[in-house]
């Protein structure tokens, strides 16, 4: 299959899902996160903000602003310009308003660099090798071919039937992929049994 197949099959597959599942899978995928050892020793989290059929991360981003101070947070997201995007810091949900494609965006400020801490990458598809197949902007392939360092790590979530079995046919060498993937079932990583430990609490 093509990038294009397999985009389709998947917004399919997330446009079918009933209410119900979807809350159910969300607030499983929230926990995982949450509960991840790298998450809550980093200072800084950066996540995409949630549009549509993508796995929730409004309530992620919402409890770190409402528990900030006790855990030590500091969330940015991300905001598209031209075909470039940066990191703002925000302090509230209010700060955010509908920008590129609807997608709801940060107050543009001092922009803060994503080098350090945890990034939460977008994707439509992935596969059990940590290939990702996102939306076809290239956003997230060129920040982290800029900035991106061995202090940030990159954790896309997803619902787990957007893990596949293989996709690295279509994927491209610019193709930047997550350390790991988080569902609502699993944690997929390639890390070694050491450093995956740095994943669980």
């Amino acid at each position: 299959m093509t990038k294009k197949d397999y985009r389709k099959i998947m917004k399919e597959r997330r446009s079918a899902l009933s209410d119900n599942d979807r809350k159910l899978y969300n607030d499983k995928i929230r926990k995982n996160f949450l509960g991840l050892r790298c998450v809550a020793e980093s200072e800084w989290i950066y996540p995409f903000v949630s549009y549509s059929t993508e796995a929730d991360t409004i309530e992620i981003i919402r409890y770190y602003l409402e528990n900030g101070s006790e855990e030590r947070k500091r969330i940015a997201v991300p905001k598209v310009k031209g075909r470039e995007m940066d990191f703002y810091e925000i302090r509230s949900m209010n700060e955010l308003s509908p920008g590129y494609m609807g997608i709801p965006e940060p107050i543009e400020k001092r922009p803060v660099i994503a080098d350090r801490g945890v990034m939460i990458m977008p994707g439509l598809v992935f596969d059990h090798e940590l290939n990702r197949i996102g939306y076809g902007g290239g956003y997230y392939d060129r920040y982290l071919s800029k900035y991106g360092n061995d202090n940030l790590i990159k954790a896309a979530i997803a619902y787990d039937f957007q893990v596949v079995d293989k996709i690295d046919s279509v994927s491209e060498e610019h193709d930047v992929r997550p350390d790991i993937i988080v569902t609502d079932k699993a944690e997929y990583t390639l890390l070694s049994h050491l450093k995956h430990n740095l994943f669980k609490k």
